[in-house]
C-alpha cells in the first residue's frame, strides 16, 4: 500500500476491485505473450493486461525513443557521416559503410520500418556524438515521459543486461512517438523508398510491422526481435475517435497478439464512470461553522473503458482536516489520485459541495434569539 501522507493534509485509500456487468460477448483474448497490455491511445488507461510492469529485454523497440530523440534535437534535412563504429554495427543492417553521408529522414525509415541497427548508431552519434551518452539522452527523455522503469545502454535495442522496459513503459513511449508527425507518417506506411548513400536507384523498404497491411485501422509502431527478449510488437490502430495502444514481448505471434487485443478494446469494452461530480466522496468536520460538516465532491466526473475483466482500482483521498468556516461551494478542500491496474491514471481535485457560513459570535446568537422570539 503507498505510502500515506500526514500533516495538516491526511489521507486515506480507498482499495476495490470494480466489477461492471459482463458485456454479452467472449472472455477476454488467450495470447501466447505472458507480457502484454493494452491501452487507451488518448489517455494511456489500462485496460487490458498481464505483467505489465515487469521489466523486459526490449529489443528494437528500443528504436521509438531513437527516433523520438533524432526528431527533438536534429531536422529531417541534416547529413549524417558514417562511422567506423556504425558501419561494423552487427546485424540487421542496412549496410552503412564509414565515410558515407545520409541524412536523418532517411536513416529514419531504415530505423523504423527495417529496423537497421547501424542507422540507429548513425543517429546517435550524429545527435550526441556518442553512442552511450545517446542511451543516457534516451532514459532521461524515458523518465520524463513517465517511462519510469526505462532503461537504455544502446540506441538500437542489441542484448545487454542493463538495458530493459516494461510493456507499459513502451505503450507511454509509443505514444508520445505518435505524437511526432515524422515518426508517426513513417510507422504507418506499408513499405517507403529509400535512398542508400551506395547506390544510385533508390531501394524499397518493407515494412517489419505486419499489423499495417493484416488489421483495417493499424497505423503503426514498432517490432523487436533478439533472443531473450523474443519476438516484440508495440502495437497502435484507430477506429473513428477511439485510439488503442497494444504492446506484447515475447510473443510466438505478435501480430496476432495484438489483433486479439484490438478486437477485445474496440469491440468488447464499454465507457464507464467511476467518480461522479455529483456525490459525495466524504464528509468532513469544520470548526467554527454553523453547520459542523461539509460534503465533498470531485471537481469531474470520470470515465473509464471496461471490458468483461476486473480492473484492480486504488483511490486515494488526501483532504485537509483541518477546515475553518466560512467555506465556499467549490472550494478546493483536497484531491483524488486514481490508480488503475498500480498505475496513476489521473488526479481530481476535491471541492466544498456547498456554501456553509461561519458560525456567529455572541451579539449575533443573541440578536438571532431576539428575531426569532419576535416571530411567535
Amino acid at each position: 500500500m503507498r505510502k500515506l501522507r500526514w500533516g495538516i493534509l491526511l489521507s486515506e485509500v480507498l482499495l476495490l476491485i470494480l466489477v461492471f456487468p459482463a458485456l454479452p460477448v467472449q472472455a477476454a483474448p488467450n495470447l501466447s505473450s505472458q507480457y502484454y497490455c493494452l491501452v487507451d491511445g488518448d489517455s494511456l488507461q489500462p485496460i487490458l493486461g498481464k505483467n505489465a510492469d515487469v521489466p523486459r529485454q526490449a529489443a528494437s523497440t528500443t528504436k521509438m525513443m531513437t527516433a523520438i530523440l533524432a526528431v527533438e534535437y536534429g531536422h529531417l534535412t541534416e547529413e549524417a557521416v558514417v562511422s567506423k563504429k556504425a558501419a561494423r554495427t552487427p546485424e540487421y543492417t542496412i549496410g552503412l559503410c564509414e565515410g558515407q553521408t545520409i541524412s536523418i529522414q532517411e536513416l529514419l525509415k531504415a530505423l523504423l520500418l527495417r529496423s537497421s541497427n547501424d542507422a540507429a548508431v548513425v543517429l546517435a552519434e550524429h545527435i550526441a556524438g556518442d553512442e552511450d551518452l545517446f542511451s543516457w539522452l534516451m532514459s532521461k527523455k524515458a523518465f520524463a515521459i513517465g517511462a519510469m522503469n526505462t532503461v537504455y545502454k544502446n540506441s538500437s535495442g542489441l542484448p545487454d543486461a542493463g538495458h530493459y522496459s516494461t510493456a507499459y513503459d513502451l505503450a507511454r513511449i509509443g505514444r508520445y512517438a505518435m505524437s511526432k508527425p515524422e515518426i508517426k507518417n513513417l510507422v504507418g506506411k506499408a513499405q517507403v523508398e529509400f535512398q542508400h548513400p551506395g547506390y544510385l536507384q533508390p531501394m524499397t523498404l518493407n515494412n517489419t510491422n505486419k499489423l499495417i497491411t493484416s488489421y483495417p485501422g493499424a497505423d503503426g509502431i514498432k517490432t523487436g526481435t533478439a533472443n531473450e527478449a523474443g519476438k516484440c510488437l508495440v502495437g497502435s490502430a484507430s477506429r473513428g475517435d477511439r485510439k488503442l495502444i497494444a504492446v506484447v514481448l515475447k510473443s510466438d505471434n505478435r501480430t496476432g497478439d495484438c489483433i486479439s487485443l484490438f478486437n477485445y478494446g474496440f469491440k468488447q469494452c464499454q465507457r464507464h464512470k467511476i467518480l461522479d461530480e455529483k456525490e459525495c466522496i466524504k464528509s468532513i468536520r469544520l470548526s467554527g461553522a454553523e453547520r459542523k460538516w461539509v460534503d465533498v465532491a470531485p471537481s469531474r466526473s470520470v470515465w473509464i473503458w471496461q471490458g468483461d475483466q476486473a480492473l484492480n482500482i486504488e483511490k486515494e483521498v488526501t483532504v485537509n482536516y483541518q477546515l475553518q468556516a466560512p467555506i465556499q461551494k467549490g472550494q478546493p478542500v483536497g484531491y483524488l489520485d486514481l490508480y488503475i491496474n498500480n498505475n496513476l491514471y489521473d488526479t481530481v481535485s476535491l471541492i466544498s459541495s456547498e456554501n456553509i457560513d461561519k458560525e456567529p459570535g455572541l451579539i449575533g446568537k443573541s440578536l438571532r434569539l431576539l428575531l426569532n422570539s419576535g416571530k411567535k
